[in-house]
């Protein structure tokens, strides 16, 4: 195996340590049920039902990125069928093999490590919709986020899609939150897209002509939208990254998510959730994105995992104590909500991650004592 698939195998080996769930936790579905891309297409992988079609598609993926450079992929608008809301997380059959015999330590083919990362994980770590401000029953092994619903949905409100108007290039660039009377917090990587004064130490302000607004909504399957307007960039924090930015009024309904003032208890092992707009990736596989959010990408998303302590990784030249998580997440979740269930409380500010390893989001304690924020009334707890 090659050093990703190793990496590949080994999450899937820890997810499974950390759930204590195995093959036989999920149902199983026809391999005929599964959706993949060829030549910028959809095909319904039904004839054969063997998992050759699925094998093939990574194949022909691989083969394609090797000839045509990456920022040219796009995704193709996906069917009908391929948007509608999952049911629980199943398995193929062949999928549920590949899973055994991983856990076993046996033998794998070339074709059941496509199944872990195709099937396997997605069903382990995957994205819900948020629909009408809420999101459905979840299966039982995410029942944490069932019975904090009350206190869970308030916080789905604040959080938003951030978009820009005039410009040249960018038009959604991530997440943001409502996290005081008059502010939103995002990543500092994603402001400075369209914030300039960030490297100069010069007074902020938002690019000549480029306006950012934030859709409180931007749901799968609607069209409503609720838009909030940012007026200027507040700060920007050079030793996370992590900035905060201007809003004048909150619209009824909508209140600023309590930011956790000191570790939770459960920071090893707790269920957390990413709230955001997952986007596509360009530089990871289509089918692999299109199986965990079914194609269906910058809608809000509920994507549940769990945290795993704090970790040191480089941010904008130095090391820092980040929060590790693994809920399943794309570019689009720079600046979202990372939520713990035991608390109902935002514990960090997501802002990148390693395929197949973790993801790692700012600790919103550390927010406390950060200069670029002093004075301002942020609303921890």
């Amino acid at each position: 195996m090659n050093p990703r698939q190793e990496r590949l195998l080994s999450f899937v080996r820890e997810l499974h340590r950390r759930d204590q769930r195995g093959p036989d936790a999920f149902p199983i579905r026809p391999s005929k049920d599964s959706v993949g891309i060829i030549s910028g297409r959809f095909m319904s992988l039904d004839s054969p039902t063997t998992g050759d079609d699925l094998v093939s598609l990574k194949q022909v993926e691989a083969f394609k990125r090797g000839l045509a450079p990456q920022s040219s992929v796009r995704p193709p608008t996906p069917p009908l069928a391929a948007i509608q809301a999952p049911l629980a997380p199943a398995l193929t059959e062949q999928a549920a093999d590949a899973f055994s015999r991983a856990l076993s330590n046996k033998p794998l083919s070339s074709s059941d490590l496509i199944h872990l990362e195709s099937i396997v994980l997605p069903a382990l770590r995957p994205a819900f919709d948020i629909q009408n401000e809420t999101y459905d029953t979840l299966p039982a092994n995410w029942d944490p986020f069932n019975r904090q619903r009350t206190a869970i949905e308030p916080l789905i409100r604040g959080i938003g899609r951030l978009q820009l108007t005039g410009h040249p290039t960018y038009t959604l660039v991530g997440t943001g939150f409502v996290c005081g009377p008059n502010a939103i917090l995002t990543n500092r990587h994603v402001a400075q897209i369209f914030v300039q004064g960030v490297e100069s130490g010069q007074q902020l302000s938002f690019l000549p002509g480029v306006s950012c607004a934030m859709d409180m909504l931007a749901e799968v399957g609607s069209a409503s939208t609720l838009r909030l307007d940012l007026t200027r960039p507040i700060a920007v924090s050079t030793l996370w990254d992590v900035a905060l930015l201007r809003i004048e009024t909150l619209p009824d309904g909508v209140t600023p998510l309590p930011l956790a003032g000191s570790p939770p208890a459960a920071i090893s092992g707790g269920f957390a959730t990413i709230i955001g707009y997952p986007s596509y990736d360009p530089y990871e596989s289509f089918a692999d994105q299109a199986n965990i959010f079914r194609a269906v990408f910058d809608r809000k998303r509920f994507q549940p995992g769990k945290l795993n302590g704090c970790t040191d990784v480089p941010s904008f030249g130095r090391n820092v104590s980040a929060v590790a998580h693994d809920c399943s997440t794309l570019g689009g979740n720079s600046g979202s909500a990372l939520i713990s269930a035991d608390i109902a409380q935002v514990v960090g500010i997501h802002f990148s991650g390693i395929t197949h390893l973790s993801n790692y989001a700012v600790p919103t304690w550390e927010l406390v004592a950060d200069p670029a924020f002093a004075g301002q009334s942020l609303n921890f707890v």
